[in-house]
């Protein structure tokens, strides 16, 4: 029911009418950032990110990516109707969009290198991992020889006993 004469009806679900960018709307972000997600989970090289414990982190990347690229999308738009490539700064919705984009994209930034989907992170999680194997290479190889020459190494590893 209409509250005073000329009120115009209430939006209807599934509606666009109030949605400038969409980087609020999980309607329009989720799916992005859904594709996103199995896109990573589809590679074979990001193999951390398919641990249970990075889930949360993956999501939250993805949705941050999702809204920078819907903030990229709106802003272009608005670059075209303009002419002049950045859309009218006047604007209050525009310049809003711009800060909002930078935001996503730090986020978005910050989240990549944390799960090591960028080159650099990646080598550098790499670097990480193979320093970690080589130490506890290096360790199981003491314990062997320690080993050999006679010595209780018991409780050195959890579940071993006595040589």
């Amino acid at each position: 029911m209409l509250a005073f004469e000329g009120q115009r009806p209430p939006f209807q679900p599934g509606h666009e009418l109030s949605v400038q960018h969409g980087a609020y709307s999980p309607r329009k972000v989720d799916p992005l950032a859904r594709e996103l997600v199995d896109q990573v989970l589809a590679d074979p090289e990001a193999s951390a990110a398919h641990a249970p414990r990075y889930r949360l982190a993956l999501w939250a990347w993805a949705r941050a990516e999702a809204q920078a690229q819907l903030l990229t999308e709106y802003l272009s738009k608005a670059a075209e109707a303009t002419g002049d490539g950045v859309g009218d700064l006047e604007l209050e919705r525009v310049r809003s969009a711009y800060l909002l984009l930078h935001r996503a994209e730090s986020r978005a930034t910050t989240q990549r290198t944390r799960l090591g989907l960028d080159p650099l992170s990646a080598a550098r999680l790499g670097r990480d991992r193979a320093a970690g194997a080589v130490d506890t290479a290096r360790v199981m190889a003491e314990i062997h020889r320690l080993r050999e020459q006679g010595v209780d190494v018991s409780g050195v590893l959890e579940g071993e006993g006595t040589s």
